[in-house]
Parts: C-alpha cells; sequence; structure tokens
C-alpha cells in the first residue's frame, strides 16, 4: 500500500469518524476498566443489548477490586440473559490476577494483556489502543468485512491464510496517531455502513478507494461461509414443589452455563417419554419420590448451535417423603426469593410461569 493512499485513507476515517460516531457510554474513555468491561461484553454481542448490561455492571462493580471480590452468584445475576457466559467468569479470574499480580492496576504491556483469561488478540488490542494509545491494530467481523471489500480479499475470512491477509491490512492501515479511535472508526463503519447486506457505499468515506465498490463485488466480499449446522435437543425439567418451596440446583460439570442455578432436567429421547423420566429423575439423581407430575410450560432455546426444547412439569412430592437434601448445590427456594439466584433464559422463563401461575390463584 503506497504511503499517500494510506494517508488518505486514515485521514478521511478519522473525519467521517468525529463527524458520525455513535454516541455509546464507553465512547471517549480511556479508562482501561470500562474499555476492558465493554470491549468483553461486545464480543459475539450486538451494541444495544449491551448498553444496559454495562452500565448496570460498573454501578455494581466500580473497579477492578470490587470485581475481584464480588461474590459470584452475584456477578453471574448482573450477567444473565447476555449470553456466553463464561465472559463473566473469565472477568472474575483476570481481575483476580491483576489484583495479585499487578497491584490492582491493569496492565499496560500487551503480552501481559493478551495473558489475562478471556483475552483473546482482538479485545487486546482494543483495550491498549484505546487505552493507552499503542499501535495495535483491531480484526472483529465487522473490521474483517470492511477490509475484505477495501481490499477484495476473497475466501474464507475464518481461514488461517486469510486471516493473516486481514491482520496485515489491518496493521499497515493503523496510524501511529490515534490508534484507538482509529481501531473504532473501522468497527463503527462496520457496524453503520459497511453492513453484510446492501452497505451504504455513499455514505462511505472510502469509496473512492473501495476495490469491491469499483468492481461491484461489495456485495458478493466477504465470500459466505459455510454455517454450522444445528442439533436439535428434547429435553424435560421438573419443578419439584413441597411445602412452599421449589427445588433448585447448581450446574457444576457441565462446560455450558457452569455455576447456574436451574430446576432438574434430563434428556428425552421420546416425547411420550417426559412423565415417566421425570419422576425417574427425582428418585434416581435427588432421592425424591413424586406424587403427581403436571405439564406447566414448554420453553424453546437456544445455546450456541444448539436447538433446544424444554417439556416442564410441575411435581409434588408422596405424603410423608422427606425432603432433605444434603447437596449445597440443591436447595429448596420459596418463590418471592428466586431473585436471589443467577439462573440463564430458560430457568428464567420457567420462574416467570411460576410467578404468573401464583397470581392468577
Amino acid at each position: 500500500m503506497r504511503a499517500l493512499k494510506r494517508t488518505i485513507l486514515q485521514q478521511s476515517l478519522l473525519k467521517w469518524y468525529d463527524a458520525h460516531q455513535r454516541n455509546l457510554p464507553w465512547r471517549n474513555v480511556t479508562d482501561s476498566y470500562p474499555v476492558w468491561i465493554s470491549e468483553v461484553m461486545l464480543q459475539q454481542t450486538q451494541v444495544q443489548t449491551v448498553i444496559p448490561y454495562y452500565l448496570r455492571f460498573l454501578e455494581h462493580f466500580p473497579n477492578i477490586a470490587a470485581l475481584a471480590q464480588a461474590d459470584t452468584d452475584a456477578l453471574l445475576r448482573l450477567w444473565a440473559g447476555l449470553g456466553y457466559y463464561s465472559r463473566a467468569r473469565n472477568l472474575q479470574k483476570a481481575a483476580r490476577i491483576i489484583v495479585g499480580h499487578f497491584g490492582g492496576g491493569f496492565p499496560q504491556n500487551y503480552q501481559d494483556v493478551l495473558a489475562l483469561p478471556g483475552i483473546g488478540r482482538y479485545t487486546a488490542a482494543a483495550i491498549v489502543s484505546i487505552a493507552f494509545g499503542q499501535p495495535y491494530a483491531v480484526l472483529d467481523g465487522n473490521v474483517s468485512r470492511v477490509l475484505a471489500r477495501l481490499f477484495t480479499i476473497s475466501g474464507d475470512l475464518k481461514s488461517s491464510a486469510v486471516q493473516g491477509q486481514l491482520w496485515e491490512a489491518a496493521q499497515q492501515l493503523l496510524p501511529p496517531t490515534r490508534p484507538g479511535d482509529f481501531n473504532q472508526a473501522v468497527m463503527e463503519l462496520g457496524a453503520t455502513v459497511c453492513s453484510p447486506r446492501q452497505p451504504r457505499c455513499l455514505l462511505c468515506p472510502w469509496t473512492r478507494h473501495c476495490l469491491a465498490r469499483q468492481q461491484g463485488l461489495q456485495e458478493l466480499l466477504p465470500e459466505k461461509a459455510q454455517r454450522a449446522k444445528t442439533r436439535k435437543s428434547l429435553r424435560a425439567a421438573v419443578v419439584v414443589q413441597h411445602r412452599g418451596r421449589f427445588l433448585i440446583v447448581r450446574r457444576s460439570d457441565q462446560r455450558l452455563l457452569k455455576g447456574f442455578w436451574e430446576f432438574p432436567a434430563t434428556e428425552l429421547h421420546q416425547k411420550g417419554t417426559a412423565a415417566r423420566m421425570i419422576s425417574r429423575l427425582a428418585v434416581e439423581n435427588y432421592g425424591l419420590n413424586v406424587a403427581s407430575v403436571e405439564r406447566l410450560i414448554t420453553v424453546k432455546h437456544s445455546i450456541t448451535t444448539r436447538r433446544i426444547e424444554l417439556q416442564v412439569f410441575l411435581a409434588k412430592l408422596t405424603v410423608g417423603a422427606s425432603s432433605t437434601m444434603n447437596d449445597p448445590d440443591c436447595r429448596w427456594v420459596r418463590l418471592k426469593d428466586m431473585g436471589q439466584y443467577a439462573f440463564a433464559s430458560a430457568s428464567r422463563r420457567i420462574v416467570e410461569e411460576l410467578n404468573r401461575v401464583a397470581e392468577g390463584k
């Protein structure tokens, strides 16, 4: 890339960004802590979804020390609904490392940042460029799309060969001054102008220099990658009620949603077996004898590439049956106290249904 063209691209984009950037709560912020939180929350999550979570998070955990000392359940409750929950756990792990190894101050060295849990090459570059003005380029989905069109880079964007081209192009474009603003500007361009479908080329500061635009390829690039196949899953959950309390259990051994509370559940192989499987689940896993099982609600939701249908049943214990639970990850909880526990979206919908039924009585 010629130096003159690079300078034109840099100056025109920064001028556009100064005039058209969205008013977002993490914009024009150079404190490394909120920059870090915003960048982690924005991983695979839309801006409008992130904003209320970001504001609540900083209100509850205003600094690294507060995050490091936070109760994990409280942290997960605050994150519930944002998805990709390992991000929340990694934030706390990283905060504890920062307190223990860096005296509570966010590290400024790129390699130190990259070594923190939950931080990859993109996030590390975003943090050190925005918070510390260091010349590290970013590459996310929006930036990849912009660069693929600007330089007509074809192929699967996730392949190592194409990724290498894109990272090199991003780094070459990055100016020595205002690298954080430039990184945000390219992301902003991809989010608001250089969209996946029907890009608004007439509003783009790079339209005269975009090779895809010149060749009429702007809607053909980047090339579409084959989408991962979705898997359907049929599950059943049981809401066991006893003396005004409901049984909830904490997920401990699963990779997904680890640490969240839910109602006891099991995989189903046939829809007709649900009630029988529920009774068996209660006895074998929790030592509980249920007297009756009735349908409560069906919840359909998704986790990554899984499409899950969850059949939910309400059950009561047999008269005189013991409800004693010696496992700390199993608790009997009143409906009014459910808000003290971290539930993922499917379990929250069950709680909402229980409240609706209770209010209708």
